[in-house]
């Protein structure tokens, strides 16, 4: 079913030059709405990248640790923290034993 506008009686004592005035009246305020939405949108841009550059890096951190080779790293850090007792070797003995 078409929806039928009925224009008011005023509509039709418009002249050309006053819809022309009204036409780019609604273009000036299009470009205004746009240029408020272009500085919004731009603060949201910025954050919308932060967030997503934190994303990857993140992402990046977590299959390095979860991957083999970062677990054997991670060990073999441990181990090197670890000082070794030396007390009990055998040439310490000997040693002790020649005194």
């Amino acid at each position: 079913m078409e929806t039928i506008y009925i224009k008011p009686a005023f509509e039709y004592l418009k002249t050309a030059s006053e819809v022309l005035m009204e036409y780019y009246a609604h273009c000036e305020l299009r470009d205004y709405i746009r240029k408020d939405w272009k500085k919004e949108d731009s603060k949201w841009e910025k954050q919308c990248n932060y967030l997503y550059e934190k994303y990857e890096t993140l992402c990046r951190e977590e299959i390095e640790e979860k991957s083999k080779s970062a677990k054997i790293s991670k060990k073999l850090e441990k181990l090197k923290k670890v000082t070794p007792d030396y007390s009990d070797t055998v040439l310490l003995k000997k040693l002790r034993a020649k005194k």
